[in-house]
């Protein structure tokens, strides 16, 4: 009798828990759901990071899912992880901005609300990304640039796309007013396809979006072959060292590839600099470290002391070296799904329970 109880007992709570979580049955109408997938190791290795985003589309609305964590010791630390979504209705005009952690929203209009006045962050509040060691006061020019695409032939299928390597390289030389040069190099490894028609069907799904939203057709059928975050990531390092002109005709090398075909699935950055244009003068060294200058150790003990700061040298100047031969910059961008597949209408809606709160 007992068990019997405690049976029934266990039942009755199963079947309160089921009843906590209602049954969507919002109907099933075609969404165009395009994944990607972002690893940025950040500049020089500062901050790295992995994200996600998704969004689903149609005609009159659309809804953006993203999920952000840093991947580094430090950055899992400070920057942590985070997760939201923007959920725009252009037939009701409204844009909502879902915090799911805090299951609150903001309502605003569709084109955003108007941005409050943020006090300045103090100093050492902000983590702040990494800049070229610079003289100051010292510019540099682009001196000349090449640019080279080419297609490897190999193949492979990458989230269910059949995909062909194309490998793109440019070179541009800077050179100061000292005559000093610097050479920056970006290699891009992408992997392309031809736009099924799954693809094309999503596609389609966007640009109507883009009618309904800004009055005109947007370019869907190709991506951004240098992802813009890490167009930004470039654009800050170098901010001190070119001109806005020079860093724009930089940054604009990255649009001259026509020979590329297809849409990008998989898409790696790597980004180096070598030279001494605009380099900081060198502090003078706090003593001769020339071979000749060396003290020869008198003891044991002093043999003991010159062998072990050689090896701490030595290490330091592996480390040095290591951080040299490294990419300033390795991003890479991959599509995990691009098609029109059915979803529910309550992706376009507000949870129930979430807490209207205003704007920050």
């Amino acid at each position: 009798m007992l068990n019997r109880f405690l049976g029934l007992i266990v039942i009755s709570a199963a079947l309160a828990g089921c009843a906590t979580k209602p049954v969507d049955n919002t109907p099933l109408n075609p969404t165009a759901v395009i994944e990607r997938h972002v690893t940025n190791n950040g500049i020089k290795g500062f901050f790295p990071s992995e994200s996600t985003d998704t969004n689903y589309v149609r005609a009159n609305m659309r809804r953006d899912e993203s999920s952000f964590k840093g991947t580094g010791t430090f950055s899992g630390f400070l920057i942590g992880s985070h997760s939201g979504a923007r959920i725009a209705r252009i037939d009701r005009k409204l844009l909502w901005t879902l915090s799911p952690d805090k299951e609150q929203y903001t309502e605003c209009p569709l084109k955003g609300c108007a941005e409050a006045k943020r006090p300045v962050p103090k100093q050492g509040e902000a983590a702040k990304q990494p800049e070229a060691p610079h003289e100051q006061g010292c510019t540099m020019r682009i001196a000349s640039s090449n640019f080279t695409v080419t297609q490897t032939g190999q193949k492979k299928n990458i989230n269910g796309f059949d995909t062909e390597e194309y490998l793109a390289v440019w070179t541009i030389t800077l050179r100061d007013k000292q005559a000093r040069t610097t050479t920056s190099k970006v290699s891009l490894d992408l992997w392309t396809t031809p736009p099924t028609q799954a693809m094309r069907d999503a596609m389609n799904v966007e640009a109507a979006y883009a009618r309904a939203y800004a009055g005109s057709v947007a370019e869907t059928s190709r991506a951004p072959i240098v992802p813009d975050e890490a167009a930004k990531l470039i654009a800050s390092y170098l901010a001190k060292s070119l001109s806005q002109s020079d860093l724009s005709a930089f940054l604009a090398a990255g649009k001259q590839m026509q020979k590329v075909k297809g849409y990008p699935i998989s898409s790696q950055l790597t980004w180096n600099m070598d030279g001494n244009a605009c380099a900081p003068k060198q502090q003078a060294q706090a003593q001769d470290t020339s071979s000749g200058n060396k003290s020869v150790p008198a003891s044991a003990s002093g043999i003991a002391s010159g062998l072990a700061g050689m090896f701490a040298e030595k290490k330091a100047n592996d480390a040095v070296n290591q951080a040299a031969s490294e990419p300033i910059l390795s991003f890479t961008v991959e599509v995990k799904q691009y098609q029109v597949e059915p979803q529910r209408d309550s992706l376009f809606e507000v949870p129930a329970g979430y807490k209207l709160v205003q704007p920050q």
